[in-house]
């Protein structure tokens, strides 16, 4: 009988101990089963949403609208080169000349030379320079009493350039002695004489009492204006 009573204790404490260990299993479980609330759809698509600003490109560094208008060309870069000089026979080259010549003509190019140095000129050429273009070169006896260089651009007018002359004491001189009082300037000459062609030189000679020496285009032709009228003869090459 104790025996049986024993075994029977023992029975049921191992009975006891399966239900408290399946309710701890139960327990647990469940305890497992509310962690799934961190994996809801909720939770996963807010952290799967993507960011919307973060995924708009920048329409401040996209735009290129910047760099065309710093690479537009400057309007002012760009000049009018003087003509070219004729290339080949002399009568090119004095075609060329007329034509320069025609679009500055010397009247209006002995006053834009003045305007920039104010004066009395002593000589007006169209003549080719450094770079081979044709363009009005003069000799001004400045008011200061000092002979200057003047380059006007034939096409368009612009002055070039200006220096002051220096060993050209002969031609100084010229100018300070025969251009006095009433005297013919260069422009009347150059007026004068346009009626025979197209004037590409007036020069001050000191011959028979001085006279402008002007030569004509496209037939190079030179003609004398004397110092006090504007009748226009032949020049005679003595």
């Amino acid at each position: 009988m104790r025996r049986t009573s024993v075994l029977a204790a023992v029975v049921g404490v191992v009975l006891a101990g399966g239900a408290a260990v399946g309710c701890d299993d139960g327990g647990s479980s469940s305890g497992g089963g509310s962690s799934s609330g961190d994996s809801s759809p909720t939770a996963s698509a807010g952290s799967a949403s993507p960011s919307t600003g973060s995924a708009s490109p920048s329409t401040g560094s996209g735009s290129s609208s910047g760099a065309s208008t710093s690479a537009s060309p400057s309007s002012g870069a760009s000049g009018i080169l003087p003509p070219k000089k004729g290339t080949g026979s002399d009568a090119d080259e004095h075609r060329a000349e007329a034509k320069a010549a025609a679009m500055l003509p010397a009247p209006e190019a002995i006053g834009k030379a003045l305007a920039h140095t104010p004066g009395k000129v002593l000589s007006a050429e169209i003549d080719d320079n450094a770079q081979d273009r044709l363009i009005w070169e003069f000799e001004i006896l400045a008011k200061d009493g000092t002979l200057q260089a003047v380059d006007v651009n034939p096409a368009g007018g612009a002055i070039l350039s200006s220096h002051q002359e220096r060993g050209e004491s002969d031609d100084l001189a010229r100018g300070k002695r025969l251009l006095t009082g009433g005297a013919t300037d260069a422009a009347a000459a150059a007026k004068a004489a346009a009626a025979k062609g197209t004037v590409v030189s007036v020069k001050l000679k000191p011959e028979n009492g001085g006279h402008w020496s002007v030569e004509t285009g496209p037939g190079d032709r030179d003609w004398s204006v004397p110092l006090d009228s504007v009748k226009v003869s032949p020049e005679r090459h003595d």
